[in-house]
């Protein structure tokens, strides 16, 4: 057979295929009996094709003659060339088969028949025999394959219902708020699954009720309740639904805007209750956790991961209440402040606040913060899908559990990467954080005033995780008692070759199954701890991880939230399983697959896994970097993937700090692009739709910004007089290395919050309240030299577009800084690393030459960003949201001393006025004309007039070209000589 024809066989065979495809398709969900035949018939088809394709014949041709396999009482016949049927005789019948045709065995299922045509040279009608390949059946979410008696490959039978994308088993029932009723999976005498529908009974509403307080739950008007004690802040609604209470985990789960968003659906205004508070890990309400796991899941009991520590809190919640809605609704939550002689506020991070500036949540920005026995309502619209979080802004109170999940919905066809996945649930956001044994502000003033560090001892999944380090510090120590040795130097995080040496000792040593749970624990220990307020010790090795359940064979959508609050980056990866980010801070991103993906402090990923392993457990891995890293305290932390069907027990994966995920890591850490193994986020592509997004659109893709600012950083040996008193322990006096702080500033300017708040009292503020590095060197003041402190603005028109080129000198430390602008999105056009440090001047020349190559082909869409050691990250947006907004590092540590500044955007008479009776706060001190003041160390200076920050490079310490070009070329080998 030659090539031509062989490849017009393979054509028409491959149309024939389609045609049965098509035909197996439209009439699998109708028969599933003759789903079976066709499935088989497309599986002849297809080898049919692959057959003429490669110009092999799979059958005997003598003379005429087709000879077959006799089985199943099939026998061979004479025919004569050139005729275009088949005839066979079996159980000495005659039968005629047309070109085409499939048939099954009488006594074997397995076993297809066709009848095909002949070729140029062999013309006859032939019978082609094969044996059906079961391998290549399969059937569609929510049903199942079993065997049936007749049939080869069995049939799919149904054993889920399917609505909007979620599958229901069997007798369960859900609202549909699409059209106000209750639906039940139900199951016919003849097992055939079918929905039923119930129109939903709603119960008479309070003839009483005032015409504010009525709302739509589930399709029903109901009474909001006036605002009760904290415990009853909500009333009983009725016999049915008996009493809600806030405080609970499982309130926020039937929270009626935790629902599917449908297209065109109302929007719905979504209410909650927050009450900050001090709370403690472990406290009464965990009973006997973990040695009862039960207890573990008793409202109110928050682990950590088990050693006992005084937290900060929403609702006795950690983390906080999550809140879910659809894009459209409106957010209205009252926070109360119960905390004893501390203020607080909360921020919403990754909403812009558009339409609300005064609800940013930043104290002495855009509000006052709440202080004490206050309740203070935010109130806007959701008007950003994605993955966004909800935290405190003041103090270190997001590190020790002010935070929760703020996720933003829209419907599933409106997701441009909808397609990539089958489920968006709830239980598959992922909150990670860093974590330590004591409260924020015990580990600032130590560190800040004394020889305290700054390390994390652990990371925490969504509240929880077990603190391996320690764990196996206590199994080492036990290995060395049932030796004869001993100890006495306390117990410490061990450094990685002391976790090896423990990860090799025999397994009976160090895992064992305790008798009475079914979680894996170490065995034995023994030694006693400091007692920590409990009269039983806190079997740590007992903690139970977080775990995550899947069906395999889905794909589900997880999405990633950082909160920790210090330096510390974690790379997230799952075991035996790729990753597929496809959105980063609420924006959509080209799918890329990857490995594993690193975050950073106020930064969010979306990721599809796709379940496609063995059925199984596999370990959700997290690693510490930077402050985390094995330098330090080598933090890590585990959970648990589940596969449905799986055994209730741990992965069987080692655990170790020194496990790398296989395959690309996104966002690396203080790396340039170009390297095969890892991708930064400026490597990553938008996707198109933002080109017309206010803020973000085509505009800031032009080749040059109205506005370019230089933002640099490093840690400087400044006498900071909050925390080194010139006089009395300065910096350079005979003082150990450990305790000396040195500063991060914001180029040399540290932020100075003012006693009111900017955006409300802005009537009483004017250009002259503020400073920034222009204004400040037009008065004669070197802040590289000096301490200076003031309230450090830059003010820009609205709708400009803004460049910053953001510079990490890194000369002191070998550091990482996430930077997170509020009020606005920006694209990411560079980031790269140039050395082990870079001066500013250095990136003026580069610039000044065009050698900070910028990408404007769908650059990535972010709102926190990472800055490379050494190196730049150059972001740009368009101004398009008048008000005072916030750009800082979200390091809590750095944030609060300072490293920030403000973006003054529009006119004040440009800017949303505030509403009527908003909150107000400031000195008071007749003698004072005002708070607002430039200060440098042992000097007074006048309130610096304003003025736009220098543009055009201003580069200093370069005495000629010749000098330029070489320090040019040099940075030029260090980028590319890798």
């Amino acid at each position: 057979m030659s090539l031509s024809t062989a490849a017009t066989e393979a054509a028409a065979a491959a149309a024939t295929t389609k045609a049965a495809k098509t035909r197996f398709y439209s009439m699998r969900a109708a028969n599933r009996g003759l789903t079976v035949l066709l499935a088989c018939a497309l599986t002849v088809l297809l080898q049919v094709a692959s057959r003429a394709a490669s110009g092999l014949d799979t059958v005997n041709a003598t003379a005429g003659i087709q000879t077959v396999n006799s089985t199943a009482g099939l026998k061979t016949v004479n025919y004569t060339a050139g005729v275009t049927f088949c005839s066979y005789q079996e159980h000495n019948v005659t039968y005629r088969r047309e070109l085409g045709a499939v048939w099954f065995a009488s006594q074997d299922p397995c076993l297809v028949y066709s009848c095909a045509a002949g070729v140029a040279k062999d013309p006859q009608a032939h019978i082609v025999v094969t044996q059906v390949d079961c391998n290549e059946f399969y059937c569609e979410v929510g049903s199942e394959l079993r065997s049936t008696a007749g049939s080869c490959c069995g049939e799919c039978v149904r054993t889920h219902c399917q609505h909007n994308n979620t599958l229901y088993a069997v007798g369960e029932s859900w609202h549909n708020d699409a059209d106000c009723t209750l639906l039940e999976c139900g199951r016919l005498d003849t097992g055939q699954i079918i929905i039923n529908t119930y129109q939903r009974n709603c119960p008479p509403l309070q003839e009483e009720c005032p015409a504010s307080r009525v709302e739509l739950r589930n399709c029903c008007p109901f009474c909001r309740p006036l605002k009760a004690s904290r415990v009853e802040q909500f009333a009983e609604l009725d016999d049915s639904e008996g009493s809600e209470d806030t405080w609970t985990a499982e309130w926020y789960r039937q929270h009626p805007c935790r629902r599917d968003c449908q297209a065109g659906g109302e929007p719905l205004t979504c209410r909650y209750n927050f009450v900050v508070e001090w709370y403690q890990t472990f406290a009464k309400a965990c009973y006997d956790c973990p040695r009862n796991l039960t207890d573990c899941s008793r409202p109110h009991c928050i682990m950590g991961d088990g050693l006992e520590r005084g937290i900060t809190v929403v609702n006795r919640m950690m983390p906080g209440p999550a809140i879910e809605v659809c894009e459209g609704d409106r957010i209205v939550v009252d926070v109360k402040n119960s905390l004893l002689g501390e203020s607080t506020s909360i921020h919403w991070h990754g909403l812009h606040q558009k339409k609300t500036p005064y609800m940013d949540g930043v104290p002495h920005i855009t509000q006052c913060p709440i202080t004490p026995h206050a309740t203070f309502r935010y109130s806007f619209p959701a008007d950003l899908s994605g993955t966004h979080f909800w935290h405190s802004h003041t103090g270190m109170q997001r590190g020790d559990g002010v935070f929760g999940a703020l996720i933003i919905r829209k419907p599933k066809s409106a997701e441009p990467h909808g397609r990539l996945y089958d489920l968006d649930l709830s239980e598959h956001v992922m909150i990670v954080q860093d974590w330590i044994h004591e409260p924020g502000a015990s580990i600032f003033a130590s560190h800040h005033h004394s020889r305290g560090d700054n390390k994390p001892h652990n990371l925490l999944v969504n509240g929880r995780g077990r603190y391996y380090n320690r764990i196996w510090a206590e199994a080492k120590e036990d290995h060395q008692v049932a030796r004869g040795k001993t100890s006495t130097k306390p117990l410490e995080p061990l450094p990685k070759s002391e976790v090896d040496l423990v990860q090799t000792l025999p397994r009976s040593a160090r895992l064992a199954k305790s008798n009475n749970t079914n979680t894996t624990r170490l065995f034995p220990v023994q030694l006693s701890r400091q007692k920590r307020g409990n009269l039983n010790e806190i079997p740590l090795e007992l903690v139970p991880h977080q775990v995550y359940n899947v069906q395999r064979g889905l794909r589900y959508r997880f999405r990633i939230i950082n909160a920790e609050y210090l330096n510390c980056p974690i790379v997230v990866s799952v075991d035996g399983h790729n990753l597929t980010a496809i959105n980063s801070d609420g924006f959509d991103i080209e799918a890329m697959e990857v490995g594993s993906i690193v975050t950073y402090a106020g930064e969010r990923f979306d990721f599809v896994l796709h379940a496609n392993q063995a059925v199984g457990n596999y370990w959700v891995r997290l690693k510490g970097l930077m402050d985390c890293s094995e330098v330090f305290t080598s933090a890590f932390q585990v959970a648990i993937l589940r596969y449905e069907g799986a055994p209730d027990e741990e992965p069987s994966g080692a655990l170790s700090y020194a496990h790398k995920a296989e395959g690309i890591e996104l966002n690396v850490m203080n790396r340039g692009p170009g390297y095969p193994d890892t991708k930064t986020v400026a490597e990553m592509r938008a996707l198109p739709i933002y080109d017309q997004v206010p803020g973000i659109d085509h505009d800031t893709l032009q080749p040059e910004a109205d506005f370019k600012f230089f933002v640099y950083y490093d840690f400087y040996a400044k006498n900071n007089p909050e925390f080194h008193d010139k006089d009395l322990y300065a910096m350079d006096m005979n003082m150990t290395q450990s305790n000396r702080l040195y500063t991060p500033q914001l180029n040399h300017i540290t932020l100075k919050f003012p006693s009111l708040a900017l955006l409300p009292s802005r009537r009483q503020l004017n250009d002259a309240d503020f400073c920034n590095e222009t204004s400040l060197a037009a008065q004669g003041i070197d802040c590289r030299t000096e301490f200076c402190k003031c309230h450090h603005v830059l003010q820009v028109p609205l709708n400009a577009v803004v460049e910053l080129i953001i510079v990490d000198e890194g000369f002191q430390y070998y550091a990482n800084h996430p930077f997170h602008l509020h009020g606005n999105a920006f694209r990411v056009l560079a980031l790269e690393r140039l050395g082990e440090n870079v001066t500013i001047e250095m990136i003026k020349s580069l610039d000044r030459f065009n050698l900070l190559k910028r990408n404007f082909v769908n650059p990535p869409v972010k709102d926190t960003v990472t800055i490379p050691d050494g190196g730049y990250t150059i972001i740009r947006f368009e101004a398009y949201n008048p008000g005072y907004w916030l750009f800082h590092c979200h390091i809590e540590f750095h944030a609060e001393i300072g490293m920030a500044l403000v973006f003054k955007v529009g006119d004040d008479d440009q800017m949303v006025p505030v509403p009527e009776h908003f909150p107000t706060c400031g000195d008071y001190n007749p003698d004072l004309r005002s708070d607002a003041e430039a200060t440098t160390e042992g000097t007074s200076s006048k309130p610096p007039t304003a003025a736009p920050q220098d543009t055009d490079g201003g580069a200093k310490g370069l005495a000629s070209g010749t000098a330029t070009i070489a320090l040019i070329c040099s940075l030029l080998l260090l980028r590319f000589g890798h």
